[in-house]
């Protein structure tokens, strides 16, 4: 619970220290004392938003602490594990800290260690709910009602509703995967057409890697074919003919022969000559196979230069030589291959999306029933509360409407009242007046709270608008609240106020020319005085005196 506000430079408050307890604690005073300031404080504390104006006049600085005991729920104790916090073990408390700078900048921290303020929202929502006439509006907006709703499911509801949205997670993913293949199948039927085309253009060409080179060589060969033929002849006759080289290369060896046998010295330049004679012999018989093979087909030589001219037509349209050109080819297959497995798949990718349409229609069904069991038993609920708070002839109860799927389901949940018999059911924003809509959040609280872990619950003003037996029937149902959780309420009503275990008077002073708020607990005397204050305002008398006894000896038996 929340065990004690302090408060220090926030808007007119200099300094303030709000002592609480256990049960029911009231906070009263005249109208404009400051009541709501420290409402306003409490939602900063937890993460509400700062700016300048909350800093006091003439300060750089606004600085509020809550001090929070033990027992604390476990999401709460889960939460400063995860953020590597913990409690102080000696005493048990937490104590959360918010300080807001002149120029924007805010700092959180829980016993003193710093911390984001998304994580000091998350601690705060763990720790305290403030309910005021915000809440009452947003208990206006469809989506906050089904959330309501879910929440008085249960864990079975809630675990559900956690598969819809996995579902429909999964079923929007498969859709976005069959709408981009639909919307993307022309181009990829256009593109498998020029990949065809290029495959065949290519297929048909039949490349070989360095066919280019030989080709060309081919080419240059025939084209001087005749030249070729004559150079070759002679090269010929001069090599291996009558007085070619060969001959002189023998007969020079026969000579050096016969100088061998009259001078050893002489043996190796005869064999030199013998080994040279036989190399010319075998470049004579290699050089009449060249001649041999010199073709003078002009037939093949227009094949040649048509082929040439093929290659460079494909090496300027697809921008390489011959080996990027067998690269092409090959990433070309592997690109059809692809597009065609994929424009294939289209049955598989339909497939999955009805997979994950049937996953998701069976869960959102279950959800449904689900919610449709919960409606009838939090209405039931509902309206039993609405009798005990006085709101005898009305009539709650929840519609669900079929809506397009998504990831709540596929319905709205409609809070619906007839405040009075024989009228038609409205939404209750549209028939409520004030004090029947805070009933119904109170009606509401009242169930949920036995659901709801957080320790501390804040009421501001919940008894606007109500008088009489609606009033005392609001503080009996507070009061009842207040047996398992800290409620705290800001009231104007003293039979409210009476029944607190704990009354705070907020009060307003001008202190040495400025103003000051100031807060305390009474009891006694002082109690009976606020209480009687309350009752008749300036105009207190023995009977107001002996009225405010007499509320306190009502809800205080």
């Amino acid at each position: 619970m929340l065990n004690e506000l302090y408060v220090e430079n926030f808007a007119i408050i200099g300094q303030m220290r709000l002592p609480l307890g256990q049960g029911l604690n009231a906070l009263t005073g005249e109208t404009g004392a400051g009541k709501s300031l420290v409402i306003d404080a409490v939602a900063l504390l937890i993460g509400g938003r700062g700016s300048d104006s909350f800093i006091r006049s003439g300060f750089e600085r606004c600085v509020i602490e809550g001090v929070f005991t033990r027992p604390f729920p476990p999401e709460l104790e889960q939460a400063l594990e995860k953020m590597g916090l913990t409690t102080d073990d000696e005493d048990g408390t937490l104590i959360l800290s918010r300080e807001i700078m002149r120029g924007g900048r805010s700092y959180g921290r829980v016993n003193g260690r710093s911390l984001s303020l998304g994580q000091l929202r998350l601690l705060g929502r763990l720790l305290l709910n403030i309910h005021g006439q915000m809440e009452h509006m947003l208990l206006l907006e469809e989506e906050q009602q089904l959330r309501l709703l879910d929440s008085y499911g249960g864990s079975e509801l809630l675990q559900i509703k956690e598969d819809v949205e996995k579902a429909y997670t999964r079923m929007k993913e498969n859709q976005k995967i069959k709408d981009n293949y639909e919307q993307h199948k022309a181009e990829r039927q256009e593109r498998m057409a020029v990949l065809a085309a290029e495959v065949n253009e290519l297929e048909k060409a039949a490349l070989k890697p360095h066919e280019e080179d030989e080709l060309r060589h081919e080419s240059q060969r025939l084209g001087h074919a005749e030249k070729l033929l004559i150079f070759s002849a002679e090269a010929l006759r001069e090599l291996s003919g009558a007085s070619g080289a060969a001959e002189a290369l023998s007969a020079a060896a026969a000579v050096l022969r016969q100088i061998a046998r009259l001078d050893n010295e002489a043996l190796a330049l005869a064999e030199r000559l013998e080994s040279l004679y036989y190399e010319t012999e075998d470049a004579s018989r290699e050089l009449a196979d060249y001649a041999a093979a010199i073709g003078t087909d002009a037939h093949r030589l227009d094949e040649l230069e048509s082929r040439l001219a093929l290659l460079s037509r494909l090496k300027k349209k697809y921008g390489g030589e011959t080996v990027y050109l067998l690269e092409y080819l090959h990433e070309a297959r592997c690109e059809w291959n692809a597009l065609d497995e994929l424009d294939f798949s289209g049955a598989k990718i339909l497939q999955n999306l009805q997979d994950a349409q049937a996953v998701y229609t069976k869960a959102a069904k279950q959800l449904s029933a689900a919610r449709a069991a919960a409606a009838i038993k939090l209405s039931a609920a509902i309206n039993e509360e609405l009798q005990l708070l006085c709101m005898s002839q009305a009539n709650f109860r929840i519609d669900l409407t079929a809506t397009a799927p998504s990831a709540l389901g596929q319905e709205k949940a409609l809070f619906m009242i007839r405040t009075n018999e024989g009228e038609e059911f409205c939404p209750v924003a549209r028939v409520a007046s004030g004090g029947e809509l805070s009933r119904i959040v109170l009606a509401m609280k009242v169930i949920l709270a036995q659901l709801d872990s957080v320790p501390t619950l804040v009421f501001d003003e919940v008894d606007s608008g109500l008088g009489g037996l609606a009033l005392n029937a609001v503080t009996q149902r507070l009061a009842y609240i207040s047996q398992s959780t800290q409620a705290i309420v800001v009231t104007h009503a003293p039979a409210m106020a009476a029944a607190a275990d704990r009354q705070l008077h907020v009060s307003k002073y001008v202190i040495e020319g400025r103003t000051e708020i100031k807060v305390h607990n009474i009891g006694g005397a002082e109690r009976v005085e606020e209480l009687a204050r309350m009752i008749a305002g300036e105009n207190i008398s023995e009977t107001t005196r002996s009225q405010a006894r007499e509320l306190l000896a009502q809800f205080n038996q």
